[in-house]
């Protein structure tokens, strides 16, 4: 109920690139905002997460938990989360299903279309594929970066 009228605490949880402002609300973290802009680049101009963390690595960046380096998960993570954009959005519990989103909850690291394209760049890279015979890998080599075109 609370996520449907807007009051859920998790609407405003905090993740990287955000802080909270002393009245709960989620800002936008100027460092770590530029360091979020530069993963979704990084990804879209053609860099696997494992380009991405060792970029990380050698800037010395530490990762949100404080350590040396990132976890490919949360880079994956981070590629994903639409929070980024300035929306967020919950599954109904019960029907997993329904949706329950607030557009503009706090202020965008990055633009929708940026958000999107990485998207369907992770689809087009993914060796995952669904057909009649269900979800499955494909047979074709896999590999995270992002395919050249002659």
């Amino acid at each position: 109920m609370r996520a449907a009228n807007g009051t859920s605490g998790l609407y405003k949880r905090k993740l990287y690139g955000y802080t909270k402002n002393k009245d709960g609300e989620l800002v936008i973290d100027d460092e770590q905002a530029k360091v979020v802009r530069d993963i979704f680049r990084w990804y879209l101009d053609g860099d696997s997460v494992l380009g991405i963390i060792k970029k990380l690595s050698d800037a010395g960046i530490p990762s949100p938990a404080g350590k040396g380096t990132w976890s490919k998960r949360s880079i994956e993570k981070m590629l994903e989360n639409e929070k980024y954009t300035g929306t967020v959005t919950f599954l109904d519990s019960a029907t997993q299903e329904y949706k329950y989103q607030i557009k503009e909850c706090h202020p965008p690291i990055i633009k929708q279309s940026e958000f999107v394209a990485v998207q369907e760049e992770k689809k087009k890279r993914s060796n995952i594929v669904t057909d009649d015979d269900g979800t499955h890998r494909s047979s074709k080599k896999y590999s995270s970066k992002k395919k050249k075109e002659f």
